[in-house]
């Protein structure tokens, strides 16, 4: 059977309301209301004791500590999608968080992979990966997820408070906004959608893009999103069949940010279906191989494709950033790619063996893989 593909779209976050959405992350400790995810903002941590120090870009050539905020990488997106399903109990709750840097490094360095143990994995082109996951009876948050247990969500309180009101979150966030999930439509599906006046959850939410609505979205604003003015001229110029590809079926859905795959089984290579579940590429130029994806360092299980970035989100990220920033933050907002996929450990390990073990950079937070693949 396919493994389904799962789009992420963007909610705008209201102006003016001062309390984060308890649906944003995990900004309430009742798991009961977590969905989806959130982009940009800062992280809003699973395990809110043992957080990563500030996530650094191993991509960037000057490590010196005055620099120490241009190498200081921000929060793209962070997803809640449990894998209690794997056979591991400590999973029941699971969250990834993806980091990216806009420096110069990050749109020239070749992907790197790395097969021996290590501390910390370099990610590819500027992107970091960190997981984070808790068993369903946690000091953190209560069993049932409901507010009907109150000692969790006390212990919860507590070191999320500490957390903020310590120096420990990234110094700069992009544009905050609400991730929500929904299937990939079909091709079906959409062409009976042009004749139907039934209104769907789409039709109700507004996904702006430069004050305009996604009804408003026109060819040249799609063009935009993809890579530029010149994504329409990129494609018809070229007769490479990976792009055409991509640009037909994320027309089905323009505004998507993220598709989510996990883990889709391939047995052969005529398995058309499960081969199209897996990472969309934007073209057939830096398409990673079987080896160039390294095992988990720390169970050594196979690393398969979980989810990947669109071009779309990037965005969202910037929409509302003052283009006109200071010097200190210039670099941040050259952020780039044509799609970033993510691969995760396939058992969903829980990283470092014992406590004694945690890194004291990342935390009870394990690195992932990432591959960037450029923009047309």
């Amino acid at each position: 059977m396919a493994t389904p593909v799962q789009l992420g779209f963007s909610i705008p976050v209201e102006d003016g309301d001062d309390d984060p959405s308890p649906y944003l992350g995990h900004e309430s400790p009742y798991w009961s209301n977590w969905d989806g995810g959130k982009l940009g903002g800062q992280p809003s941590y699973l395990n809110p004791r043992d957080v990563p120090n500030p996530i650094r870009c191993l991509e960037c050539d000057n490590q010196d500590e005055a620099s120490n905020s241009n190498s200081t990488m921000r929060l793209a997106c962070q997803l809640y999608c449990p894998a209690d399903d794997v056979g591991n109990e400590n999973a029941y709750h699971r969250s990834i968080y993806v980091f990216v840097c806009g420096c110069p490094q990050s749109k020239t360095s070749e992907p790197t992979s790395q097969g021996e143990a290590s501390q910390t994995e370099s990610a590819c082109g500027g992107v970091r990966v960190l997981r984070c996951q808790l068993p369903k009876r946690n000091e953190f948050y209560p069993y049932d997820g409901k507010e009907s247990e109150s000692e969790s969500s006390g212990v919860w309180e507590k070191h999320r408070t500490a957390f903020w009101e310590g120096n420990e979150r990234c110094q700069e966030a992009f544009c905050e906004s609400e991730l929500v999930v929904e299937e990939e439509p079909c091709e079906e599906d959409d062409e009976h959608d042009d004749d139907d006046n039934d209104t769907d959850k789409n039709d109700n939410i507004s996904f702006n893009l430069n004050g305009k609505s996604d009804a408003d979205l026109e060819q040249a604003d799609f063009n935009e999103i993809v890579r530029g003015a010149n994504a329409k001229t990129a494609a018809l110029n070229n007769d490479d069949e990976t792009t055409i590809d991509f640009l037909t079926r994320i027309e089905l859905a323009k505004d998507q940010v993220l598709r989510y795959s996990r883990w889709p089984e391939v047995t052969n290579v005529d398995d058309d279906e499960n081969v199209q579940n897996g990472p969309l590429w934007i073209s057939s130029a830096r398409v990673p191989t079987h080896t160039d994806i390294p095992t988990c360092i720390h169970c050594g299980s196979e690393r398969k494709f979980e989810f990947q970035l669109m071009p779309q989100m990037i965005h969202y990220l910037l929409g509302n950033e003052n283009k006109d920033a200071d010097d200190k933050h210039e670099g941040h907002n050259d952020i780039d790619w044509g799609t970033v996929a993510v691969y995760t450990c396939t058992s969903s390990c829980d990283g470092p063996k014992s406590d004694a073990n945690l890194s004291n950079t990342l935390g009870s937070y394990v690195e992932e893989f990432a591959w960037r693949q450029p923009p047309l």
